[in-house]
């Protein structure tokens, strides 16, 4: 599992909502705190979308919720937190699975997330898998680790 103390809190919070650093992992939650607190469900309404166009994923990528999530941060005032939870797509599980020589098939995986907790002053992301199995096995984790860390660094971030 990964947990990363982020210490250049304004590069980040720019690759996450200005960048496209982050714009291909779906959109699980994200809830901010301010004068009211903000909830956004990254879950697709499949009914909202019309009946000839195919929808083959449960969430919305990041691409298309941080508008709405940049509108209610902007301002002079920071949040009093902030909490997203971000997930891998499907084929970025799939090559994880293959690339680690796990034993689990993509079946056996709900999902390989990225949690952003935000308060003044403090950023901290961690990473999770949450399995539909139970094993000992944790080569997908470190696997996970790895590739994130070396994402990350790509983008400056770490």
């Amino acid at each position: 599992m990964l947990s990363l103390q982020i210490t250049d809190i304004k590069h980040f919070m720019n690759c996450l909502l200005s960048g496209e650093t982050f714009d291909r992992f779906y959109l699980v939650e994200a809830s901010v705190r301010m004068g009211i607190s903000y909830h956004l469900d990254g879950h697709l309404n499949k009914d909202f979308y019309s009946t000839d166009m195919e929808i083959h994923r449960d969430y919305c990528f990041w691409k298309e919720a941080k508008p709405f999530l940049f509108q209610i941060i902007k301002g002079k005032q920071l949040p009093l937190g902030c909490r997203i939870v971000l997930a891998l797509p499907d084929s970025s599980k799939a090559f994880l699975l293959k690339e680690s020589n796990s034993p689990f098939s993509p079946e056996d995986i709900e999902g390989i997330y990225l949690n952003i907790l935000f308060e003044p002053g403090n950023l901290r992301l961690t990473s999770g898998i949450s399995y539909r199995t139970f094993s000992l096995d944790k080569s997908l984790e470190h696997s996970v680790t790895d590739h994130l860390t070396s994402f990350l660094k790509e983008q400056g971030i770490c």
